[in-house]
């Protein structure tokens, strides 16, 4: 035992502060030990919370409150945001196909004003006085939006200028809940639509939508889009309904996302789905775990192949388990995400809501604190999103002291998930010291990436003159089973590039555009397995002059057997 009594003054000071960041240290490693100070290397970190405006959840806490309560609720809210050094608020904006800010195409909101339809008074814009208020904090704001949801538990009067008034053909009852249904073309561009207009109109940091596609099952109730089905899932119908869902759902946030990036390329889009994407008792590919309710099967959301098409620029799953759980351990569940997030920005949605109430399996105060902890080990996971803002008030002595002092104690910036076309990251990387060679290559990679950016049409709207470009199409099959697509044209310079686009009919008057291949000359080649998936399709051969930006196109044809089969006008306008 060391002697503390012949040391001098400075050495026992000395001695003790030593020995005690050694216990301190030994502490933090502790097997009983739950906390860990944050780890203040990390740059960055992604802190959002949500604020649920459906039937008054979180704000405002009933419906017309006067504006300067409805302002003061709000201010309240941040002041506690601020203080556990929150960066981001998730705010729903249209809870149930209306709105919290000022709209030409969605009523006012019945949980703002008390009646559906009419406007705060005297008149203020909620949306842009929460962002202004957010950035003043230094807080990014992303609006969330509840797609097709039309009216949930409870009867009030829709706005009769309404999209649902008007349209009641778009309409399903569902377990007593209203919503549109996405099996009809029409739906999917209102909703695109909506959420353009505040895409276009406002300063907002994002666009992001949660788990509500299609409603969640209830069992022995039936959604009711058969007539939709047959009308618009010919090539589904009549024993695929749930892949022609899927369907619908995918054409949807392809084509949100597609409307996202052309009004601003910096706006991010992302979406919040439900926990668990497919069980592995279905599937290989899906998170382990006892079956119950998944987002492919069950919403007809197939979240990672957004994820894999680039149609998303993040995600926070919706991981409302504690660890442990039975059909959802957090730990795995993170992992599973981790490894299928496609490098997408990966955040993690945690259950506030049952670390405060103390619901079975949360009964430890530590619970939340502790995912924090595992969630800071994972590289993949840049931060964490709390459902939601009202239970922040809610949490114990403890929890709050906690969450602050070891895990909140500092601000962050937030994580940098900012949405760039690919052809502005490649220019970045260009260094001026670079071979002739890779230089070839990286403009080449940009003139693709430019290509399959700015390919901005839809065979609902090419312009006659558009399909302006001659030359034979030849097609050949060879030994080996492969093909080839040739386009016979007259001397092309080096700044010509082309395209192959396909359009995969999805019902009457709709069609889903992909870019199959990009190449310097019009000659592309396919295996079997390729020719087998194109050759049903409708193809439009694309000419770039990638310096003067000029496009041309080819009519339609399609691919049968050995010859080109010409198509006149196979789309329709809808």
């Amino acid at each position: 035992m060391i002697k503390i009594f012949y040391m001098n003054h400075f050495a026992k000071i000395q001695f003790l502060l030593t020995f005690l960041l050694l216990l301190m240290h030994w502490n933090g490693n502790g097997a009983g030990v739950r906390i860990t100070a944050h780890d203040e290397s990390r740059s960055a970190e992604f802190r959002a919370v949500w604020i649920a405006t459906i039937n008054n959840i979180d704000w405002p806490s009933k419906p017309n409150l006067t504006v300067a309560e409805q302002k003061a609720e709000f201010l309240a809210l941040l002041d506690k945001f601020q203080k556990f050094n929150l960066n981001v608020v998730i705010l729903q904006v249209r809870a149930a196909s209306d709105a919290f800010y000022q709209s030409k195409t969605e009523p006012w909101s019945l949980f703002l004003t008390g009646k559906q339809g009419r406007p705060p008074k005297p008149f203020y814009d909620p949306l842009a006085w929460a962002i202004e208020m957010c950035h003043q904090r230094g807080m990014e704001l992303h609006a969330w939006f509840n797609p097709f949801r039309v009216r949930n538990l409870g009867f009030y009067q829709l706005d009769p200028n309404s999209f649902a008034s008007k349209h009641p053909q778009y309409v399903r009852e569902f377990d007593k809940k209203y919503f549109l249904d996405p099996g009809f073309p029409e739906v999917i561009r209102h909703v695109v639509k909506v959420i353009a207009e505040v895409a276009h109109n406002y300063e907002i940091d994002a666009v992001i939508l949660d788990d509500y596609f299609y409603p969640y099952p209830v069992t022995g109730k039936k959604f009711g889009d058969e007539k939709s089905f047959a009308r618009y899932g010919k090539e589904y119908y009549p024993k695929r309904l749930k892949d022609w869902r899927r369907e619908n759902i995918n054409s949807f946030v392809s084509a949100l996302h597609d409307t996202l990036y052309r009004i601003n390329p910096k706006l991010k889009f992302g979406i919040s789905p439900f926990g668990i994407w497919r069980n592995k008792s279905v599937d290989p590919q899906g998170s382990s775990g006892l079956k119950g309710i998944s987002s492919y099967d069950d919403l007809y959301a197939d979240v990672r192949k957004w994820l894999k098409n680039g149609w998303v620029d993040y995600v926070i799953p919706q991981l409302y388990w504690e660890k442990g759980n039975h059909f959802g351990d957090f730990t795995s569940l993170v992992q599973w995400w981790s490894e299928n997030s496609y490098g997408k920005p990966l955040y993690i949605g945690q259950a506030l809501y049952k670390s405060t109430a103390e619901k079975n399996g949360w009964k430890s105060q530590n619970e939340l604190t502790d995912q924090i902890n595992f969630l800071r080990t994972k590289t993949n996971v840049k931060g964490f999103a709390f459902y939601s803002a009202s239970n922040m008030s809610e949490m114990s002595t403890h929890q709050a002291k906690t969450l602050l002092d070891y895990h909140l104690n500092s601000s962050v910036p937030i994580h940098e998930n900012t949405h760039f076309a690919p052809s502005q990251a490649i220019v970045a990387a260009v260094v001026p010291e670079e071979s002739d060679s890779l230089r070839m290559a990286r403009t080449d990679a940009i003139a693709r990436a430019d290509i399959l950016q700015s390919i901005d049409f839809n065979p609902i709207s090419i312009r006659q003159e558009w399909n302006s470009i001659g030359g034979a199409i030849t097609f050949v099959k060879h030994s080996n089973g492969s093909r080839s697509l040739s386009w016979q044209v007259e001397s092309i310079p080096s700044a010509e590039w082309f395209a192959l686009v396909s359009f995969k009919k999805t019902g009457e008057g709709r069609y889903r555009q992909t870019v199959e291949a990009i190449d310097k000359q019009a000659l592309f080649t396919f295996s079997s397995q390729q020719w087998e998936e194109l050759k049903d399709r409708e193809l439009v051969l694309l000419r770039r002059n990638v310096q003067t930006r000029a496009d041309k196109f080819s009519g339609f044809f399609q691919l049968k057997r050995k010859k080109v089969k010409m198509v006149d006008h196979l789309f329709r306008r809808s």
